[in-house]
């Protein structure tokens, strides 16, 4: 609430400038999921102050990470020493500045995180269950990942396979409870009613296909770096003109090319182009890794590289609000949350925590411990080997799969630009550190 507080109204990006305009117009598109474009329409409904949402953020971390202390706490005897280890902890994860600018940050990862992580404790509450799992615990699951497939556009992809597993899971353990038909059932359910809301606000299809980026940025680097035969080259330079692949180019960074491609020939083609880029990778597999590992080394690299094309976080809420209607010179703000600035701005409150936060970007010490998404990773797989040590179950490999799945599927797609794609990583850590330091068996140890 601080960070709230000095950054007033929050922070916004490009991104929720988009959405801001289509609430504001009433005109919709998917180009975000609408389902979060929906739920900050409805805090400003509430409250039109782009603050509404940030709040909503806040609350909703807030109780999810209560929720879990709660849960954790009460299977142990020594519950007072217990609960000054949670606080100590709520306190440095508060500390660190990137979880307080996300909490404040108006983009769908926010949410997509914060639901990411609760899906994985109330998967570690099922296991815990074992065959006394409740309906109700189901209905929450449920919903949760219902919330995960609608509200990030790589969300079905972590919904899907784990509905799958966690089904199969039910059907082994709980089988005389149905409880394995009804996961599915309200999983399914719960994505319909979230998606007929595009039908209830006549959502509009946009143009923009993420394939489309992936295949067209896949391309150009074979096209730079392979031998490609001629007729090959002639149909990549229809989908990129070369100029435009040599000029726009970066093996980290899709939207150059995004904005140069020709869309109208990905989509009349869009086999061919996928069978071109099956064809290059199955003939060249290690430059065909190379290229997939060197697009998302955020995903495996622990130290940012300066040859990075972002950064953890952004505070500056004009400089994005002035590229997103320069960008769209037809659209004017016809909104007061529209125009919000930064209302600390110059004040010494906030330029001194502003230098702060920035700071800790720059440092590549001070980033590397707080925001490094592979590092939290690598920590959190250390982490559950103990657990699984401890309680003799992989339990635990369960409860992280779909922060792996959500892992995998950003390794897969356009290259990974923002920390903001994997800051689940950081969040199930806590998680997970969480489950270490209130595990029974070391309580029991540490008391004896």
């Amino acid at each position: 609430m601080c960070y709230l507080f000095i950054y007033n109204p929050g922070i916004l990006r490009y991104d929720t400038f988009y959405q801001l305009h289509q609430i504001a117009t009433s005109q919709y598109n998917d180009w975000h999921p609408f389902f979060h474009t929906f739920i900050e329409m409805l805090c400003l409904k509430i409250y039109p102050n782009t603050k509404s949402v940030a709040i909503l953020q806040i609350i909703t971390f807030s109780a999810i990470w209560t929720v879990m202390c709660n849960y954790f706490r009460s299977n142990i005897k020594n519950n007072k020493k217990t609960f000054i280890i949670q606080v100590i902890l709520t306190l440095i994860i508060s500390l660190i500045p990137i979880n307080a600018i996300y909490s404040i940050t108006l983009l769908k990862d926010t949410l997509f995180s914060y639901f990411l992580v609760f899906n994985c404790f109330l998967i570690k509450v099922m296991l815990d269950k074992k065959e006394n799992i409740g309906p109700g615990l189901i209905v929450l699951i449920s919903l949760i990942m219902a919330f995960i497939a609608q509200i990030r556009f790589n969300g079905m992809y972590i919904t899907i396979p784990m509905m799958i597993i966690l089904s199969i899971y039910l059907y082994k353990t709980n089988k005389t409870k149905k409880l394995y038909m009804l996961l599915p059932a309200l999983t399914i359910l719960f994505i319909l009613l979230i998606a007929s809301l595009n039908i209830v606000y006549d959502v509009n299809e946009h143009q923009k296909d993420a394939l489309g980026t992936k295949i067209t940025h896949m391309l150009a680097d074979y096209d730079l770096n392979l031998d490609i035969t001629p007729t090959d080259k002639e149909k990549i330079h229809k989908l990129a003109n070369e100029t435009k692949i040599k000029e726009n180019y970066e093996l980290t960074f899709s939207d150059p090319i995004y904005r140069a491609y020709n869309k109208t020939e990905f989509k009349v083609n869009k086999e061919d182009y996928i069978g071109l880029a099956i064809k290059y990778s199955i003939k060249n597999p290690i430059h065909c890794l190379e290229y997939l590992f060197g697009s998302s080394v955020m995903v495996w690299d622990i130290v940012r590289g300066d040859d990075w094309s972002s950064q953890p976080y952004y505070t500056d809420i004009e400089y994005a609000r002035g590229v997103f209607f320069s960008n769209h010179s037809k659209n004017v703000p016809v909104k007061g949350f529209e125009q919000q600035k930064a209302k600390h701005k110059g004040e010494p409150i906030f330029e001194s925590l502003n230098s702060s936060v920035n700071f800790v970007i720059k440092n590549k010490v001070l980033d590397t411990l707080f925001d490094s998404p592979a590092l939290y990773m690598y920590l959190s797989f250390i982490l559950i080997g103990a657990i699984i040590l401890i309680d003799k179950s992989k339990d635990m490999l369960l409860v992280y799969l779909p922060n792996l799945f959500n892992i995998v599927v950003i390794f897969l797609s356009v290259p990974t630009q923002d920390n903001r794609y994997l800051y689940p990583n950081l969040l199930i850590f806590y998680m997970i550190l969480l489950i270490l330091l209130n595990h029974p068996t070391l309580k029991e140890g540490g008391d004896s």
